[in-house]
């Protein structure tokens, strides 16, 4: 999902290059108003083998269609690792929508190239109009500008982007002529074709193009002057500088105080942070990192009614998928700082009868089954192949035997044979789509169990269509709903919360908390609109 409204500038400037585009090609095509400028490409500007035409030639290889658009590529990996999603759609959209337009209209049209010495080029084949090559390089340059306006660089960096990409446009175009390839029209026609294509994109993705240097409406339902705490996992986050200049312009842009920095530690993964972020008087606490950074830190801020904000970071982010939080690292940062908060609910755990803090998570509890599947899948899979990992770890796992449990919902034992599948759940899906509770509500008051005691890969199949399909009923899936919980095993089992293993134990005695915490989740689109810049 998405949080940001369409950009008015984006919209504008995408009718001004389609009202260009169209009256351009209207009088290049169907018009003698601009043949005066189109001859001056009959005589030629360079001689074959001279300096000029061998770096001229040069240019034009390098800034052919395919090299930018492999270099576009090449930008969109980048701002998708840095979970820059949107940016990065937008980034190679535009350069291979650029591409494709130019291609059908050149069959369409069919204008041949002007006369040229240079001919046997490869980059004099094909059709002239539109120049690939300028709309190719207009989108380069264009995208460039988003990306380093999205990453918040600073105001003397979009000026050099900007000063850049209007100096590659120049150079191209100043190419095109001085080789022959193209005609001044085809020139002005490509550079406003990519200028339309990649303005479009932009605007469906809803990136912006203007640097954030406007000043912006403070209408916002936060209070102004507050103490943000942004607590956050290092190891989690691609790029550390783009993540604290996203969160300080936003903050700042909100008349924040400056953001109070907690790095997490492998030694102190989150309580720690959390505990500071209480006692200096924090009125919302950002937390950037992966599942189990993001149940040790809500944990730790449960009953203290400090609005939590979550940026996903890790691979499952199975409590921001639930809530249905974005994904994209700009769109959470936004909804964090200007999203209303929600209370849900926590689970309360104790294992074995451990005195001292209980346990606290918000999505999942699993015994057995799935927290060995958690355990056995390697950060290096996951990084690699996202929630497919925990699919490639479970193969091993189907032929587990069996455990007796016993159970127990608010105080009434209920007896069960064996089971292979144990899980306590407070919200629907466990990442992937999969609704495994889908009646779970983590704001009713009420937690869900599912037992599973399927025998056989015919069986584990059987289960997983019902699941994943939600039609039928499975004899080998049992479901239970309550207060207060508690499960007995013949023998300790590892266990999960959140996606994350913790340990191991026979005796899980689990209760509701609760409105135990206040998630920061996305306003109405009215909100979003007098919120946004």
């Amino acid at each position: 999902m998405t949080t940001r409204t369409f950009s008015r500038f984006n919209l504008w400037v995408m009718c001004l290059f389609a009202l260009a585009f169209g009256a351009w090609t209207h009088l290049a095509l169907r018009t003698r108003a601009l043949a005066g400028l189109d001859a001056l490409s009959d005589v030629p500007h360079l001689l074959p083998g001279s300096t000029g035409e061998q770096i001229a030639a040069a240019g034009a290889l390098v800034t052919h269609p395919l090299i930018i658009f492999l270099t576009l590529l090449g930008l969109g990996a980048w701002t998708w690792r840095r979970r820059l999603r949107h940016l990065a759609v937008a980034v190679i959209a535009s350069g291979l929508g650029s591409w494709l337009v130019c291609v059908l209209l050149k069959r369409l049209i069919g204008r041949p190239r002007p006369p040229s010495p240079l001919e046997g080029l490869l980059t004099y084949r094909g059709s002239a109009y539109p120049s690939s090559h300028m709309a190719l390089i207009v989108a380069g340059a264009m995208t460039a500008i988003a990306v380093s306006t999205t990453t918040r660089q600073s105001r003397a960096t979009v000026l050099g982007w900007r000063v850049a990409g209007v100096t590659a446009i120049a150079l191209e175009a100043a190419d095109r002529f001085a080789l022959n390839a193209h005609r001044p029209t085809d020139i002005v026609g490509g550079a406003l074709l990519g200028g339309l294509v990649t303005s479009c994109v932009l605007l469906l993705a809803r990136v912006r193009m203007l640097p954030l240097i406007a000043t912006r409406r403070h209408s916002t339902p936060r209070p102004v002057g507050g103490l943000c705490a942004v607590i956050y996992n290092p190891i989690k986050l691609a790029d550390e500088m783009v993540f604290r200049r996203q969160v300080v312009d936003e903050l700042t842009g909100r008349h924040w105080q400056s953001p109070l920095w907690l790095q997490t530690t492998p030694e102190d993964p989150g309580a720690a942070q959390a505990a500071e972020a209480i006692a200096r008087g924090a009125d919302l606490v950002i937390v950037a990192g992966g599942d189990g950074t993001v149940r040790i830190v809500t944990q730790a801020l449960a009953g203290s009614g400090i609005p939590i904000g979550l940026i996903p970071a890790g691979t499952g982010n199975l409590l921001a998928k639930n809530l249905g939080l974005p994904l994209d690292q700009e769109d959470a940062i936004f909804v964090a700082a200007n999203g209303q908060p929600q209370d849900i609910d926590l689970i309360r755990l104790v294992v074995d009868g451990r005195t001292g803090e209980p346990y606290r998570f918000a999505v999942m509890a699993g015994i057995g089954f799935d927290a060995r599947l958690m355990a056995r899948t390697n950060d290096a899979l996951k990084r690699m192949m996202g929630t497919a990992a925990y699919v490639v770890s479970a193969v091993p796992e189907l032929l587990a035997k069996p455990h007796r449990v016993q159970i127990s919902v608010d105080g009434a034992k209920q007896v069960r044979g064996n089971a292979v599948l144990t899980v306590m759940g407070n919200m629907p899906s466990i990442g992937g789509n999969v609704m495994l509770i889908p009646d779970a509500d983590p704001t009713d008051g009420r937690m869900e169990m599912i037992v599973g005691s399927p025998s056989g890969l015919s069986s584990w199949a059987r289960m997983a269509t019902r699941v994943l399909t939600r039609i039928g009923a499975d004899r080998s899936l049992e479901r239970y709903a309550g207060r207060a919980m508690s499960v007995r095993m013949d023998a300790p089992m590892p266990f999960e919360l959140d996606g994350d293993t913790v340990g191991e134990g026979s005796y899980f005695e689990a209760e509701v908390d609760p409105g135990a915490v206040s998630v920061m989740v996305a306003s109405s689109p009215a909100n979003h609109w007098e919120a946004a810049s």
